[in-house]
């Protein structure tokens, strides 16, 4: 609570500015993630198998892209901007869902410039922590609000992603999604700041730490819950969607409508976890 009655106070510049882009990226992806089934289905006609091979790989593709990064950015060089060359990555692949209808380019360029992208928004939370913990600011609730952000962007980005597919087509939809980028890119260079490095341990004390884990039974157990749950969760994205609109008939904007409504109960359980 005291937290809250001195937000205004502590809240500067950078820290709205960080709000400011997780919620911007986050109504960007959510633009695009939720329709990406119905974008393949219907404006590319790929049949079911092609459509989730094409999750698999962008899956794929994905995580070793985000090991990588996320190895090469903890170790050395400005976290800044490589969040400012996944954001521009996410510009080209917004640019190239909007006017590509080939499922050979988009299954390849197009995820390609994916796993790229998709790696700025755990870099902006990497960095606002930097950042926090260099302030001495409160770190728990700074990350609690941040991913609030995020859930907010899921309650608007969802319907408006279904409305702007629906009544003004995919190309629109992309488009906007670029646009948001294009803005998110220039905030991040403007607003956000380079944090200094830290002097990291030495290779023996990270391997040591990283055997240590794996030999970690709480670790195991965490690492075979986390990934069923986000398996759950990726396969409701994919498939509400075309159930309720194939099998249910009902109209496509409601798949839009149910996620937002999720992502908002979400929003109290986020900042009471900062406390």
């Amino acid at each position: 609570m005291l937290w809250l009655m001195t937000m205004g106070r502590r809240l500067n510049g950078v820290y709205a500015a960080f709000m400011l882009v997780a919620f911007m990226m986050g109504v960007a992806g959510a633009l695009q993630a939720p329709t990406l089934s119905l974008f393949l289905s219907r404006e590319v006609g790929a049949q079911p198998f092609w459509v989730g091979l094409f999750y698999t790989v962008n899956a794929i593709a994905g995580i070793l892209v985000s090991l990588w990064l996320a190895k090469r950015s903890d170790s050395r060089g400005d976290r800044r901007r490589l969040i400012m060359f996944c954001c521009l990555m996410a510009v080209g692949n917004a640019l190239l869902f909007a006017f590509n209808r080939h499922y050979l380019t988009l299954i390849t360029c197009g995820v390609m410039l994916a796993s790229i992208a998709n790696a700025a928004m755990p870099q902006l939370f990497a960095l606002a922590r930097e950042y926090a913990d260099s302030s001495a600011r409160e770190v728990v609730m700074f990350s609690s609000v941040m991913r609030a952000q995020l859930s907010l962007a899921w309650v608007i980005g969802p319907p408006l992603a279904f409305m702007l597919a629906l009544n003004y087509g995919f190309t629109t939809m992309f488009s906007i999604a670029a646009g948001i980028f294009v803005i998110s890119l220039a905030l991040i260079a403007i607003k956000l700041p380079s944090v200094p490095r830290v002097e990291q341990p030495s290779e023996e004390a990270a391997a040591l730490a990283q055997a240590g884990g794996r030999q970690d039974k709480n670790v195991r157990m965490l690492f075979i819950a986390s990934t069923l749950m986000w398996t759950c969760n990726t396969m409701y994205i994919i498939d509400m969607p075309l159930w309720i609109s194939s099998d249910l008939g009902l109209p496509d904007s409601l798949a839009g409508i149910l996620m937002g409504t999720a992502a908002g109960l979400e929003i109290p359980a986020m900042i009471l976890a900062g406390y």
